[in-house]
């Protein structure tokens, strides 16, 4: 192992930076945040920031901190701005803003991959005229505002694509000189059987878990030819389709993800060394290599999470052996559909924890209903 030649301080600027600075921290790397929440364990973990103007905010934030460099976490790949502006005031550990229309816009991400061999749901600005499809954003974040299709809308800032089926996961990779290296996949918990307000809403994940060879194959493949063909650099993640022996890429995401802090891998040092090579590692795996899961619990109603809230809830979730991140601070109003905290468990088996996530977010929807 080599060692760092200059001390960093990363920036973490997006929609909620808890996961990207606990990862940040577990790789001994010093971190400061800001965000939409600012939740309490997040101030825990480093100095944060709840921004009233977000994302506008950040470009001012981002000058007055005394960070050496910055990354992006869920959301500002939306905002290339954004982005754009940031980069101009600290160093960017991540995709640059010119870069990111290839890699997000679902139609010029269609052309890309089809053109190359690999397969993509048909996507058009067009409305269909049958079969089952979605409306998608074309700016779309944790699925949100996806819906099946009834009528054509006005909205020009959609795209209307095939709506298929299958076990929805999700692929880490990091790109590191020019090469694609694999983390690990996770399979994803969304919609309202996870207790998301919105049909496509992203909840969750579980993982690691086992690919077959064929599926593992096509990953590699698709990630190598992101990789050679777009500015991907550091930490990015591949949402896709398992349908019976096909792998259907649905979006790539230029960024840590949500379900990277499950992984067995010290993903923030592999995020690094593709700027900074001393931070390269010889051995990046942690202890354990057993799945582990996380959930977001939406609010059921409008209710203010207090302190008294706060004790019952974890009496509640220790006995269920379950943790939980993204604590709200004592008397915050937290209005209906709105992520209230984030379940965190581990197990032996994929099941088992999908059971326990079950149990514990309707035990805390139960307590925020007695709570209104």
């Amino acid at each position: 192992m080599t060692h760092p030649s200059q001390v960093l301080k990363i920036a973490v600027v997006g929609c909620s930076c808890r996961a990207a600075v606990a990862c940040l921290r577990r790789s001994g790397i010093e971190a400061l945040a800001a965000d939409q929440f600012a939740d309490a364990d997040l101030r825990e973990l480093a100095p944060a920031t709840q921004l009233a103007r977000y994302p506008d905010d950040i470009p001012d934030w981002l000058a007055a901190t005394d960070a050496t460099h910055w990354m992006y976490v869920g959301g500002l790949e939306n905002h290339p701005e954004i982005v754009a502006a940031a980069a101009e005031i600290r160093p960017l550990l991540g995709v640059p803003s010119p870069a990111l229309p290839a890699i997000r816009d679902p139609l010029l991400l269609q052309e890309t991959l089809r053109s190359a061999g690999f397969l993509f749901p048909e996507t058009s600005l067009l409305p269909p005229h049958a079969g089952h499809w979605l409306i998608k954003p074309r700016r779309s974040a944790g699925g949100l505002q996806i819906r099946s299709f009834q009528h054509p809308t006005a909205d020009e800032e959609v795209v209307y694509q095939r709506l298929l089926t299958g076990r929805s996961c999700g692929a880490a990779f990091a790109a590191i000189n020019a090469q694609a290296q694999f983390l690990g996949a996770s399979r994803q918990l969304f919609g309202r059987k996870w207790g998301a307000p919105q049909p496509f809403q992203y909840a969750g994940s579980i993982g690691p878990i086992s690919l077959s060879p064929s599926h593992a194959d096509a990953l590699q493949s698709l990630a190598d030819h992101l990789v050679a063909s777009t500015e991907l650099r550091g930490l990015f993640g591949v949402d896709f389709l398992q349908h019976g022996d096909q792998l259907w890429p649905l979006e790539i995401n230029p960024r840590f993800t949500a379900a990277m802090e499950l992984l067995p891998v010290d993903v923030m040092r592999r995020h690094l060394a593709a700027w900074l090579p001393e931070y390269d590692l010889d051995d990046e795996s942690f202890d354990t290599r057993c799945p582990r899961g996380k959930l977001f619990v939406y609010a059921p109603c409008d209710f203010v999470w207090t302190e008294r809230m706060a004790g019952a809830v974890r009496r509640a979730l220790n006995e269920l052996l379950l943790d939980l991140a993204d604590i709200p601070l004592p008397n915050t109003p937290i209005p209906q559909s709105a992520p209230i905290l984030t379940l965190l468990a581990a197990g032996s088996d994929v099941g088992g924890i999908a059971a326990q996530l079950r149990r514990g977010a309707r035990k805390v929807r139960e307590l925020a209903a007695a709570a209104n």
